[in-house]
């Protein structure tokens, strides 16, 4: 057993000089001769290390000398009680000699220890190899920082420490009751023992060494609670609301996009607003319309409430009553509550970061049931049928994928390299010389948002398309579709706007373009039991740019089917090879291996002049509350890899679709325009699909 350290003090110094004795006595074997009995069977470890200012390298340093054979990463084990630290080298009862003896009773004597007063120790757990190569990979213009918020409205519970249930009735209580403040939030996170879950939203990156992470609080049962939500005030704030429809919100979006975040200081933070609904845009009018409706519907049922309502509508103001009664409709206005979340990629990935962020929700055990249950479904398969019928299956298994995973692999290769020879310019190079050249170049980020549509109708479309043309197309096909062809009506309009400028140089037709796709390796879930981390591949295919007939004349806008069977053909054949998979461990080679500008370099190269990258995030099917207040409306926004000037998030949740997309200013100067090119081009295929259907 073992438990944190903070609060309680060691004193290293002490502990080192009574090793060091031990070890050069050598004579420590017959003291532990039956101490240490049950050991044959291996105690192990994950990679963490013992930091303390310099104070905990002397400790570290002896047991290296003694034992040179073991790791000089120390592990703290979290539980309750005493202290014990263990290597991570595995010990078995038969390779116990002296040496190895001195670091079993080197245990005992820090405990002993656990008493005297000095600074206290900082916990170092290593980071991720992706989460390295994000902090190598990025650059002062693209900084490495996915965005997203949330947006709650509705009923609040009347209290946070116990889980109440969502309410159906949004304003059985006064608006002014029913806003999410930074105080709700750091309620909601211990309630729901997120420091434990996720110890890694408590840490930050070593000042001295970029590979860790320093936990600033050892989550373990005896830490108190009071400590951490003084540490969440650094995380969490609650600013001003948002003025201007969707303005203020999108230049908040866009300066979070770009700033930097000082990684030894902290890894996340969310910044939260209220005010009255619909006000900020963060939530569709669509949407805002739907819960006003039902407001009035509940609200027919509370005859109370009618009455008071029509009370304030027949009186007049008088002179001193002007700020009575402005406060008492301002008491039952309905609230929007805006959680706007931006964390560094060296924390997580984007969709870890929000998978995780579902344990603050009211339905987290519901969550993790369903995901329990598809893992248990998983695990039976190869269950049934008699013993030799299970071997053989597991072997038929094994050969398929290493056959997959060998010729995958170097068709994956090919294929890159393939790309890399045949796209040598990016299409929007030339965009971004003519801006240069002309003294238009705009910097910054461009932020845009809208609910695209029902999951259910993209899903009749896709099947519709599908099944008159004989393929499976998803709903991820039919949006990259959409989303390319914005790509080329984009072109063409900057070809159009620089035409009457001089010494112009036309732009040739492009006839493809390379898009990004990132591939969460665990399906956008965090496993029970598991904490946030960086699993994510990528694979870079080639879809079809404009679509011209010669016989007919048709431009490329009017090609929507034809668009989508392509897009198709390109994205299964990358997404069922072992690209993401390739890429994953590419990346993890570059950041453990490489010198930072070679990563930065390679990782710009690999995209193979892709012009977008599209990510599709998979969100819970039902809509999920926080404290009683319902998520309305979840919107991500992708950090800008080097060389990419334009990023899409498509998203579902509780039966629709959203996109998102952030894209350089001189690239996608208006991305209200870009993302009504996208739906436009959704419109044709649904009207295609329509006439398949008839």
């Amino acid at each position: 057993m073992a438990s944190s350290i903070l609060g309680r003090k060691v004193f290293p110094a002490a502990a080192a000089a009574i090793t060091a004795n031990l070890a050069c006595s050598g004579g420590v074997s017959s003291m532990l001769d039956g101490k240490f009995d049950g050991l044959r069977t291996n105690f192990g470890t994950t990679s963490r290390t013992l930091c303390e200012d310099g104070r905990a390298e002397k400790v570290a340093s002896v047991i290296g000398k003694s034992n040179p054979r073991a790791n000089d990463n120390l592990f703290l084990i979290k539980e309750s009680g005493i202290r014990e630290t263990v290597l991570r080298k595995r010990v078995s009862a038969c390779e116990h000699d002296a040496h190895s003896l001195v670091l079993l009773f080197a245990v005992s004597v820090i405990n002993d220890l656990s008493h005297a007063t000095i600074a206290p120790f900082y916990f170092s757990t290593q980071m991720t190899s992706i989460g390295r190569f994000s902090l190598k990979s990025e650059s002062t213009d693209n900084p490495s920082i996915p965005t997203f918020f949330l947006a709650l409205a509705g009923r609040k519970n009347k209290s946070q420490g116990h889980n109440a249930g969502p309410s159906s009735v949004y304003s059985a209580v006064s608006g002014g009751q029913n806003k999410f403040t930074v105080s709700d939030f750091e309620s909601a996170w211990m309630a729901k023992d997120m420091p434990t879950r996720h110890p890694r939203f408590h840490s930050t990156v070593s000042a001295h060494d970029d590979r860790y992470f320093e936990e600033i609080h050892h989550t373990t049962g005896d830490e108190q609670s009071s400590r951490i939500k003084a540490e969440l005030d650094r995380h969490a704030s609650e600013t001003m609301h948002f003025s201007v429809y969707r303005d203020d919100l999108r230049y908040r979006l866009e300066h979070m996009l770009t700033s930097p975040i000082e990684v030894s200081d902290k890894l996340w933070e969310v910044k939260i607003s209220n005010g009255p609904l619909g006000s900020s845009g963060a939530i569709s009018r669509a949407k805002v319309n739907a819960i006003m409706e039902k407001i009035r519907n509940d609200e027919r049922h509370l005859s109370d409430n009618t009455k008071r309502n029509e009370e304030l509508q027949r009186r007049r103001f008088g002179v001193g009553e002007l700020w009575s009664d402005a406060a008492r409709k301002a008491e039952f206005t309905p609230i929007e509550s805006v959680l706007l979340f931006r964390t560094h990629h060296a924390l997580a990935d984007g969709a870890s970061i929000i998978a995780a962020l579902s344990d603050l929700c009211d339905e987290a055990e519901e969550i993790r049931a369903d995901i329990k249950r598809v893992l248990r479904k998983w695990k039976l398969r190869g269950k049934n049928g008699t013993f030799m019928r299970r071997l053989m299956n597991r072997l038929v298994r094994f050969a398929k994928m290493w056959i997959w995973l060998t010729l995958g692999s170097m068709r994956a290769f090919l294929y890159q390299i393939y790309l890399q020879m045949t796209t040598r310019k990016n299409p929007f190079d030339a965009v971004k010389a003519d801006a240069e050249k002309k003294g238009l170049l705009i910097t910054g980020r461009s932020v845009s948002w809208c609910d695209a549509a029902p999951l259910e109708e993209a899903k009749q479309i896709t099947q519709a398309i599908g099944k008159a043309n004989g393929v499976n197309i998803t709903v991820n096909d039919l949006f990259v579709s959409c989303i390319t062809s914005a790509i080329v009506r984009q072109l063409n309009e900057h070809e159009e706007f620089m035409a009457p400028m001089e010494a112009h140089e036309h732009r040739p037709v492009t006839r493809h373009l390379n898009v990004v796709v990132p591939v969460h390796l665990r399906g956008g879930v965090v496993l029970p039991g598991e904490s946030v981390g960086n699993r994510i591949g990528a694979f870079v295919t080639r879809c079809p740019g404009e679509i011209e007939h010669s016989d007919v004349g048709e431009e490329a806008i009017q090609c929507p089917t034809e668009r989508i069977l392509q897009v198709n053909k390109s994205l299964s054949h990358s997404k069922n090879s072992p690209a993401p998979l390739i890429s994953h461990y590419l990346a993890k080679f570059c950041s453990d291996y490489l010198p930072d500008k070679w990563t930065q370099s390679l990782f710009k190269r690999a995209n193979a002049n892709a012009c977008v990258v599209v990510s599709n995030n998979r969100g819970y099917h039902k809509k999920l509350h926080i404290g009683g207040m319902a998520i309305e409306a979840a919107h991500a926004f992708l950090p800008l890899p080097p060389g990419i000037p334009v990023g899409v998030v498509v998203q579902s949740y509780a039966g629709g679709v959203s996109l998102s997309v952030t894209a350089e200013k001189w690239a996608v100067p208006d991305p209200d325009t870009f993302l009504m090119w996208v739906m436009e081009e959704y419109e044709r295929l649904r009207n295609e699909a329509a006439k398949l259907q008839k």
